[in-house]
């Protein structure tokens, strides 16, 4: 862990003297969703999530209360975390402040959320910064995830000033619970869009597992939160095709697109949408669309296997070095990469990136395949 004491943060108003505009009432999520196909179930409520076990409330208050008079209430968070987060384990699992608690465990969304419950313990406020890891990018089966991460800012409690002056400047201390993974900033974020992610997540979850009355309950949660957010579109669109909804599927990524609220998994799940239902002129068009978004190091290998099976060996190599510099930790793309130089007879640069897909691949199967290919190589030279 690590923090900064201060901050700086500026809010500019400009004046206008003509009328704000009439905003566009947009079509709303919950509007296109086919609620006939699922059934509500139970899902966490707000103060579940931030609830304490009543040992650990009683336990960190007496932490509090006996440092008060010596060190800043925000401080005091970020030091018993760091004392008690000691033998905590990561782990995917995105869990409630109890939960995380009592099995010690979680990742960092469940750590924000616990920071939460402490802030609100003591009356302070808190806002969230959205980070980016690396691994950005891992795959498990069909579904790739990126790794994005919260940190949370506890922000100073607020003191006395006298009217005539402005302050600039807000104490306060920022806990990133993995500092050492690579991460870089990736935008604000805040109590609406933590609930949110923590709903979506579990709705990822429920998913994967084809929990699809869970999954549907657990999106509508999140979109009460961040009615705006694109990927909430794309989840919901794959729900509906996990049911059979083609249709369905079709009006929600549409509807995304035609509020503007799109992203690169969105515009790619409604292509591989617009192929199953055969509309080759909105493949086309959506296939358009992506060019001119960046691209995942996975698409960048479907597109470059694409390549391969027309001909085109230069432009699959130009992809698979892209992706490669994307994301240098996926076995796959050094693969695919020392295949096509190996036909091209360059023998030294495939044994190189052989050595490197052995290097990243986690899965003792593939690496297997690796080494053998490796040994084959080396027998041969």
């Amino acid at each position: 862990m690590k923090y900064l004491v201060f901050t700086l943060s500026l809010f500019l108003t400009a004046c206008n003297s003509t009328p704000p505009a009439v905003p566009i009432k947009k079509v709303q999520l919950t509007q296109v969703i086919n609620h006939s196909l699922f059934k509500h179930v139970a899902t966490p409520s707000e103060h579940s999530i931030f609830e304490l076990p009543k040992p650990e409330k009683e336990k960190f208050l007496a932490y509090a209360h006996t440092r008060l008079n010596e060190v800043r209430a925000d401080e005091i968070i970020f030091n018993y975390l760091e004392n008690q987060l000691t033998n905590f384990k990561y782990h995917g699992d995105t869990l409630t402040s109890k939960q995380a608690i009592e099995r010690s465990q979680g990742n960092c969304i469940s750590l924000a959320i616990l920071t939460q419950s402490y802030a609100t313990l003591l009356g302070l406020d808190t806002s969230f910064q959205e980070m980016t890891s690396e691994p950005v990018y891992a795959k498990e089966g069909n579904l790739v995830y990126i790794a994005n991460h919260f940190r949370t800012k506890v922000y100073a409690p607020e003191q006395e000033t006298d009217d005539n002056y402005l302050v600039f400047i807000r104490p306060g201390t920022l806990i990133d619970y993995f500092p050492t993974r690579g991460s870089f900033y990736a935008g604000s974020a805040t109590y609406n869009d933590l609930l949110a992610k923590f709903y979506s997540n579990l709705a990822a979850a429920a998913l994967a597992k084809n929990k699809l009355n869970t999954a549907y309950s657990l999106i509508v949660q999140a979109n009460s939160f961040t009615p705006n957010d694109p990927e909430l579109f794309n989840i919901t669109g794959i729900l509906h095709r996990r049911a059979g909804d083609l249709k369905g599927a079709q009006l929600i990524y549409q509807t995304a697109l035609n509020r503007s609220d799109i992203s690169i998994n969105l515009i790619n799940n409604y292509r591989l949408l617009a192929k199953e239902l055969g509309d080759t002129a909105l493949e086309k068009q959506l296939t358009s669309q992506l060019i001119n978004e960046e691209k995942d190091p996975y698409e960048l290998l479907v597109i470059a296997k694409n390549n391969l099976q027309e001909g085109k060996v230069t432009q699959a190599k130009n992809h698979l070095e892209s992706a490669i510099a994307k994301a240098p930790y996926i076995s796959e793309l050094y693969l695919e990469l020392a295949k096509i130089r190996y036909q091209q007879g360059k023998t030294k640069q495939t044994q190189t990136l052989l050595e490197k897909a052995i290097q990243y691949e986690r899965s003792s199967e593939k690496l297997n395949v690796y080494q053998a290919r490796l040994a084959t190589l080396e027998v041969n030279r």
